[in-house]
């Protein structure tokens, strides 16, 4: 268990930007260029399979889960591999596995060879790299900045992924219109490159850390649960990961429902829904820039509950609107907005705490655990919008599913994480699992 220190009641003094440490400059660009090139490449490969390749839809969304199915397969082996190797060598060689893996597929194109079933099996390997680069960058921050700086160096990060996230598809159906969907793929290519150049460029040299000293398949297993059992026997970690569980598995569900709610049952144009899905855009960075400063004014026991509950207890207003006018549409833009700064803002909140309470040697497997507890719930959640959504109907789906997002919260309520003040927690202590037998005298 973790011991919550004594806390200050007033914030920390001012502390430089970390725009002075050139080190972390280069891992921001890195981080924004590999972010830009994973949006490009989100919707430049299955524009391929339907413009280039003519895929069917069934085929279009085997590609889908096929793209994400590392997050399953992988994540908790990416997390030993982090913890075992320089994190700085795995971003790069992630970079350059997305960057040749993405090459292969003009170069297939030009040559009139590519089919669907080639891009299964390089969308696949391109999702593997991702899951080894995002574990490894959380896993890698910490060694880069202070544990004062997290905070602020997620939040540029945070505000990284949000610009991406408005920019990214944008710059990437203008590709796609210009250069063609295969040619744009090249495209997020050489993005990688420039993201693996930067992170090549970082002076700070790490040194190599073993996780339990074990290799082989048997240490590796062991390894995985070693992140398991870390996660879940610690109370902070685990109320993280079940926060996540509850909020994935319900936010996947209500994403069922809501897409087929606002024109079916609101009867929204398209124009109007494309209007409203926009509202997310301006929230994701709105979130980020504030992330970094509630903790300093609030405490972060105070950040985390006040995002968290704005973001999740505004969304059952969209179950109770009615008609599709100006109003309506109004109301569910600035929800969206709402969700997205605070939602933003509190999962930055979140990654930095975990970030400082995990030891260094732990901090691979930790952030794949999270990121296999959230990511894995969510094929689940499709399933569960989908069948109530036949069982209920659409305006009932997403009240229920909305309730559940307001749920996740229960975890943090409950949890030491709300009553943390200024002063971020000390890293936990781990037991080794399996104590040394004493020697025989």
């Amino acid at each position: 268990m973790s011991s919550v220190t004594t806390e200050q009641e007033t914030g920390p003094a001012p502390r430089r930007s970390l725009w002075r440490n050139t080190d972390f400059t280069k891992l921001w660009i890195g981080q924004t260029a590999s972010l830009f090139a994973a949006q490009i490449s989100t919707l430049a490969i299955p524009l391929t399979a339907v413009l280039a390749l003519s895929a069917t839809s069934q085929q279009v969304g085997l590609l889908t889960s096929v793209i994400n199915l590392p997050y399953l397969l992988v994540s908790l082996f990416a997390g030993v591999l982090v913890d075992r190797i320089r994190r700085r060598s795995l971003m790069i060689s992630a970079d350059l596995g997305r960057a040749v893996v993405l090459a292969v597929v003009p170069i297939l194109f030009w040559l009139h060879w590519l089919g669907i079933g080639w891009l299964y099996v390089l969308g696949f390997l391109a999702g593997c790299c991702t899951v080894l680069f995002d574990v490894a960058g959380q896993a890698y921050l910490p060694r880069l900045v202070d544990r004062e700086d997290l905070s602020a160096g997620n939040s540029l990060l945070g505000s990284s992924q949000s610009a991406a996230t408005i920019g990214g598809p944008a710059l990437g159906g203008v590709l796609i219109q210009w250069l063609s969907a295969p040619v744009a793929v090249c495209a997020a290519s050489v993005s990688y490159l420039v993201s693996a150049l930067n992170i090549w460029l970082i002076r700070h040299r790490e040194t190599t850390t073993e996780a339990s000293g074990a290799t082989g398949a048997g240490g590796t297993l062991r390894q995985v649960k070693d992140g398991l059992r870390v996660v879940f026997g610690n109370e902070q970690l685990r109320a993280m990961s079940l926060m996540a569980c509850v909020f994935n598995l319900s936010f996947t569900a209500f994403e069922v429902a809501y897409l087929q709610y606002m024109p079916r049952t609101l009867g929204l144009s398209a124009s109007s829904i494309g209007f409203v899905l926009a509202g997310l855009g301006p929230g994701f960075l709105v979130g980020a820039l504030f992330a970094g400063k509630l903790p300093k004014r609030l405490g972060y026991g105070r950040a985390l509950l006040l995002t968290g509950a704005v973001a999740n207890l505004v969304m059952p207003v969209i179950a109770v609107v009615q008609g599709n006018g100006v109003v309506t549409v109004g109301i569910l833009v600035l929800v969206n907005f709402l969700f997205a700064s605070f939602g933003t803002a509190n999962n930055i909140t979140m990654l930095t705490i975990r970030q400082v309470i995990t030891p260094d040697n732990l901090q691979g497997r930790v952030a794949a655990t999270n990121r296999f507890v959230a990511m894995g719930v969510a094929p689940i959640g499709a399933l569960i919008g989908g069948a109530l959504g036949a069982a209920l109907g659409l305006r009932s789906t997403v009240l229920v599913t909305t309730i559940g997002l307001c749920l996740a919260l229960v975890p943090l309520a409950l949890s030491s994480l709300a009553r943390i003040k200024y002063e971020l927690p000390a890293p936990i202590t781990v037991e080794p699992a399996d104590k040394p037998e004493p020697a025989a005298s």
